[in-house]
């Protein structure tokens, strides 16, 4: 039996393998998944409910209801001044189908994308699902904070880019762009002709400016931009599976179409229930953003003053990525840590080779979670 070989490439995420271990410890703390372990509020179940009951069981338009579109583009206005047409939104199964429909859309056999990393690895595997080269350029480590290496990634360019992709507040880095290194993705995409895929799930949670900017404000254009977003980590609604795209109407028909051979559309009560998110729910967004402000202090006090740690500061998301004087195996050392304390940790090569060093400490989690692991952590080190 003959499997194609660009499957057989894509290596099994050691992310997975962590959870995979954690599962045959004891009451392990699960610190490892991008998730809080907050249910989803109240009034958005609530809404998937009363949708359901109202008869919103059925197949969508596979870009999703035209009330979400609206309340999308509606709220991306208000938060980011950025005009776009509920035409140039299509809505999908989480912001995973978003970035998938966009790589398949852009890149195959031949083509080659630049991905920013330390990255989460959808990326870089979906490239090599569809045939596509990548092209990896790491972040470089500037005092307490991460920047791009604008050079490198000139040098990365050549007539089969098809895109950049960079993620913005970053997984696993908390780094946030700056307007200059937008502003330097902008020039280089229009003058070589590629799209940047932005991924700006963590926009939300940020804390030191209300929103993250997002790279749509000094776009000239929607032509040379995909932006994507889900419900996910700013609703706490990781398992619902609703994300979107933006970008302009030629581009979103695109992914619109093989969205319809794909999944046709997201659930029609989930759906429901993000319009109701969008539209009711800005005081849970600011009540989960002092949370997880609280929680960010706690981790920067429990692991700074550590010998061996290197700590930059999360300016975004809701991840530390302590760097470990020293260490060349963190999957070893996470395996490690979770076998002698029950503390589980992503380890740092899960995030491309420039995470190799690293690990990866997810800080949504409530205090009563949080506060035991992090001491724990501190004798483990």
């Amino acid at each position: 039996m003959k499997f194609r070989s660009e499957v057989l490439d894509v290596k099994e995420s050691p992310l997975v393998q962590i959870a995979m271990a954690a599962e045959t410890v004891p009451n392990p703390y699960r610190l490892y998944y991008g998730e809080s372990d907050t249910p989803t509020p109240e009034f958005i179940c609530r809404a998937a409910y009363e949708a359901s009951l109202a008869g919103h069981t059925f197949y969508t338009d596979p870009s999703g209801y035209e009330e979400l579109r609206e309340a999308i583009v509606e709220k991306f206005r208000e938060l980011q001044g950025v005009k776009y047409k509920p035409s140039e939104v299509t809505v999908t199964v989480g912001a995973s189908q978003a970035i998938s429909l966009s790589i398949r859309t852009f890149i195959g056999p031949g083509d080659n994308a630049i991905v920013v990393y330390p990255a989460y690895s959808i990326f870089g595997a979906t490239v090599t699902l569809f045939g596509g080269e990548t092209r990896p350029v790491s972040l470089v480590r500037d005092g307490p904070r991460f920047r791009l290496d604008l050079d490198r990634i000139r040098e990365a360019i050549d007539s089969q880019t098809r895109m950049l992709i960079v993620n913005s507040p970053s997984n696993p880095t908390g780094w946030v762009m700056t307007r200059d290194e937008q502003q330097a993705l902008w020039d280089l995409a229009v003058r070589h002709d590629f799209v940047i895929l932005s991924d700006e799930v963590y926009d939300r949670l940020v804390f030191n400016q209300p929103v993250a900017p997002s790279i749509a404000q000094i776009a000239t254009d929607h032509d040379h931009v995909i932006v994507v977003n889900s419900f996910s980590k700013t609703y706490n609604m990781t398992g619902w599976r609703l994300g979107w795209a933006m970008a302009s109407e030629r581009i979103i028909s695109l992914l619109a179409k093989v969205e319809e051979f794909n999944t046709s559309s997201p659930p029609a009560m989930i759906q429901r229930a993000g319009i109701v998110a969008l539209h009711e729910g800005e005081a849970y967004v600011r009540e989960v953003r002092e949370q997880y402000a609280s929680r960010r202090k706690m981790v920067m006090h429990a692991l700074a003053s550590l010998p061996r740690i290197s700590m930059p500061e999360p300016e975004g998301a809701f991840y530390a990525f302590p760097q470990v004087e020293g260490l060349t195996d963190s999957m070893a050392y996470a395996k490690k840590l979770l076998q002698e304390t029950g503390v589980a940790l992503a380890p740092g090569i899960a995030f491309g080779p420039s995470g190799e060093g690293y690990l990866r400490l997810c800080f949504a989690s409530s205090p009563n979670v949080l506060g035991p692991a992090l001491e724990r952590l501190r004798a483990f080190i």
